[in-house]
């Protein structure tokens, strides 16, 4: 055996007091074990293996556990999503509702809905405005009569209109075209102000 030098032993009574020190304390004692695991992988260590056994079905239940807060926030906007959409579906069937009250037709609102759908805009006041500046609604166009005469000119007012209408008995094709166009602008008029 090859003797050693007193400095020789001094470092290894060194070493064996700080290893049986560090072995003392609980948390030293898990690190330098696990050190030594990483260094020799298939180095069985009793401590070390009792302690993942443990451990194993308490981190199972927390990824049981964080999988289901996942699922449970990921329903959570789902069903706040779903609710908006529902919401802007009603307002938007009852935007529709409001238009069709005010005199627009089907064949309209369906052109409408294809507007709000190709420009993404989903207030149906909105579409409506800008789909009337589009297409603006046509004017009535007054006939002439006979030569270049309008007999409309003669008849002023709508009581006076309603007068002499009584007075010819209905018979005045004129005046009943009159009567018809002013109740037209009157109604495309109080569309315009409404929308």
């Amino acid at each position: 055996m090859p003797e050693l030098s007193e400095v020789e032993i001094q470092r290894l009574q060194t070493q064996d007091r700080t290893l049986h020190s560090l072995m003392g304390n609980p948390k030293a004692k898990k690190k330098i074990l696990e050190a030594y695991k990483a260094a020799n992988p298939e180095a069985s260590i009793p401590e070390l293996e009792i302690e993942e056994a443990a451990k194993a079905p308490v981190m199972a239940l927390e990824k049981d556990i964080a999988d289901l807060k996942k699922q449970l926030a990921d329903e959570k906007a789902e069903n706040e999503k779903n609710a908006k959409l529902a919401k802007l579906g009603d307002s938007i069937e009852s935007g529709m509702t409001k238009l069709r009250q005010a005199g627009w037709f089907d064949e309209d609102l369906k052109k409408l809905r294809e507007v709000m759908d190709e420009r993404g805009i989903v207030d149906v006041d909105i579409a409506a405005a800008y789909y009337e500046k589009q297409h603006p609604p046509q004017e009535v166009v007054t006939p002439r009569g006979v030569g270049g005469w309008n007999f409309i000119d003669n008849v002023q007012d709508g009581e006076k209109d309603l007068q002499k209408l009584l007075e010819t008995k209905g018979n005045s094709e004129v005046l009943a075209d009159k009567m018809a166009r002013d109740a037209l602008n009157e109604h495309r008029g109080t569309m315009r102000r409404q929308s």
